[in-house]
């Protein structure tokens, strides 16, 4: 019974040694690997971190297709400038806000919303909410944009039962590309609608796809 119970003892001691060494062992490994993806996140975090930017911007539209607009063979483009001011975490997902100040749109389209009579018209806006998403860090990334924003043109849209005042909404993707230590370029292209939300008796609408070049440069 003694020899068993000293067996036992013994046994139970080599367990015990073997439990402690191998918590040990995975104690070490997980700080370590803790150590390592720290020293990882904060290399990332440097090259990724977020400074505030001026922008010039053109993007143009050469068609538009039937969605909730209406319009057809219809084209647009806008120059702009932009300021790039803020970043926060939008469901744990990082995104960058800026703002477009439109300082030329230019809208030709048929009076028919097929294949008439061309209109043209010219008109000046903003559009105060852009958010970018990068999908990953570093110098060089694709993102995610939405955008929110209006266009005031000379004349009614389409027409005097139309209104002067419309609506700007986008959603696409684009790449961002670091060019130097104070500069950038971002091009991609949005699925653009272009409406005066029922304000007025006359609203077709117009979607388009709209390809966008930002020249980003910090001040």
């Amino acid at each position: 019974m003694y020899i068993n119970g000293n067996l036992k003892f013994n046994v139970f001691r080599i367990m015990s040694v073997k439990k402690f060494t191998l918590t040990i062992l995975v104690i070490v490994i997980c700080s370590l690997s803790s150590q390592t993806v720290k020293a990882q996140l904060s290399d990332a975090e440097k090259t990724s971190s977020f400074t505030p930017s001026y922008s010039i911007s053109g993007s143009y539209a050469p068609y538009s297709f039937r969605a909730w607009g209406k319009m057809l063979n219809t084209r647009h483009l806008f120059l702009k400038l932009g300021y790039s001011h803020s970043e926060f975490d939008l469901f744990s997902i990082r995104t960058h806000l800026s703002s477009e100040l439109i300082l030329t749109g230019w809208l030709r389209y048929p009076l028919d919303g097929r294949n008439g009579q061309r209109e043209t018209l010219y008109g000046f806006g903003m559009i105060p909410l852009i958010a970018n998403m990068p999908l990953s860090r570093g110098n060089h990334y694709p993102f995610i944009t939405s955008s929110l924003g209006f266009i005031i043109t000379q004349n009614h849209f389409p027409n005097l039962n139309g209104a002067r005042f419309n609506f700007l909404l986008g959603t696409g993707a684009g790449y961002h590309i670091k060019t130097g230590p104070e500069s950038a370029v971002q091009f991609g292209y949005k699925i653009h609608h272009l409406s005066n939300g029922y304000m007025a008796n006359e609203n077709p609408g117009i979607d388009s796809v709209m390809l966008f070049v930002n020249i980003l440069f910090n001040p």
